[in-house]
């Protein structure tokens, strides 16, 4: 083999052994939740929505069996569809449900979703003891906020982000939904994100659990000015000196996930851009292609070996066998927090990340994208 092509391959070796490392050591501390009771009346949940007249019931009502919860304050940006009129019926059903608009004179953010939820805090402060920030698309199943509740006074921080479990209808998003939990464990190190250096910060907007005193100390979603308001709440809440830990949700939230390829790529393209930057999707992507290589190369090394059958050739190919398995630790671990129709099988991972990537980068090229049938993102998004 040439120089250039055993650079190319040990940059995918370190790759792969780094990866399946850092999953190995993240396990240790990726708290897994399971259903709990809390103390009743303890938490505040916000919800911003845009037309999401499909998820809003089932995913207000999921909340409100929770006794754990105070209120429920929606904040309804600017639906086309039938959204406001389903949440003021189930505000009229229960007075624990308040709905808001958001004022036409808010101050416009990077975010759209952070804008909403600021305006939301701002129409009805957080009284209870915690807030909770969720999606529309999340259905919280029983135990789900004192689960959350426990886990926070159990690992002695101010916020807590869970990752749940993804609801997917076909191949393509069943794909994808698996790239978000595979970058977290692969490359995030949990043990220093539970500490409060902003430089390890992770949050996913999906759940996202905080203290009140530490939510106002950061300045919360009024201050931030990113396109993903998530990570950005998490830096936040770190500057501030609130420590803040990623947990495993799957057992008690779920996620209805996107539907079709292109919109799993617009909406993880998003978040990917606004966190990597333009040259840092890029980066992912051929990182994404260099792990992929490795089983062909393992493939074309134990052909050598057996046409020459040097013990040189057979370590090499070994290592290349090894290298092309590593990843599976983390693509296991993802795949169980993927929930498919029965008989449909999880594709592989690589070719998604690798689109997933590069439609990343075009969208930051192009400096915009639409979403919702909203123009959102910068006009000139940083290269890195």
């Amino acid at each position: 083999m040439t120089a250039a092509l055993w650079c190319w391959l040990g940059f995918a070796l370190a790759l792969a052994f780094g990866g399946a490392a850092m999953t190995l050591l993240n396990r240790r501390f990726f708290l897994r939740l399971a259903p709990q009771s809390g103390e009743p009346g303890s938490i505040d949940l916000y919800i911003a929505m845009r037309d999401e007249a499909e998820n809003a019931r089932a995913c207000i009502e999921s909340f409100l069996a929770q006794p754990e919860l105070r209120r429920a304050t929606i904040v309804d940006d600017a639906s086309s569809d039938d959204t406001r009129a389903i949440l003021d019926r189930i505000a009229r059903e229960d007075s624990r449900v308040r709905v808001y608009s958001v004022p036409a004179d808010s101050p416009m953010r990077g975010s759209p979703k952070a804008r909403a939820l600021a305006a939301a805090v701002a129409a009805a402060p957080i009284e209870a003891p915690f807030a909770l920030f969720a999606d529309a698309d999340v259905r919280a199943l029983p135990g789900a906020l004192g689960a959350t509740l426990k886990a926070r006074g159990a690992l002695r921080v101010g916020a807590v982000t869970g990752f749940p479990r993804i609801r997917v209808r076909d191949l393509a998003a069943a794909g994808c939904a698996v790239l978000p939990r595979m970058l977290l464990l692969t490359v995030f190190p949990m043990h220093a994100a539970r500490g409060n250096d902003p430089r390890f910060a992770a949050g996913n907007g999906q759940w996202f659990l905080v203290e009140r005193e530490a939510y106002a100390r950061s300045g919360g979603h009024a201050a931030i000015d990113a396109l993903v308001e998530d990570i950005a709440l998490a830096r936040a809440l770190k500057r501030s000196g609130t420590c803040v830990a990623c947990v495993d949700a799957r057992e008690i939230v779920v996620v209805e996930g996107y539907a079709g390829l292109r919109s799993s790529l617009d909406g993880l393209g998003r978040s990917l851009l606004g966190e990597l930057g333009i040259l840092g999707s890029l980066g992912y992507a051929l990182c994404s292609l260099a792990v992929a290589t490795l089983p062909f190369a393992a493939l074309g090394a134990w052909v050598r070996a057996i046409a020459i059958g040097s013990e040189a050739n057979v370590a090499a190919a070994s290592l290349l066998t090894l290298g092309a398995l590593a990843p599976s630790i983390a693509w296991l671990a993802a795949v169980a927090a993927v929930e498919r129709p029965s008989g449909m099988p999880q594709p592989p991972a690589t070719p998604f990340a690798l689109a997933l990537g590069l439609w990343a980068m075009g969208l930051g090229l192009r400096g915009s994208m639409d979403w919702r049938g909203r123009r959102i993102g910068r006009a000139n998004p940083r290269p890195l």
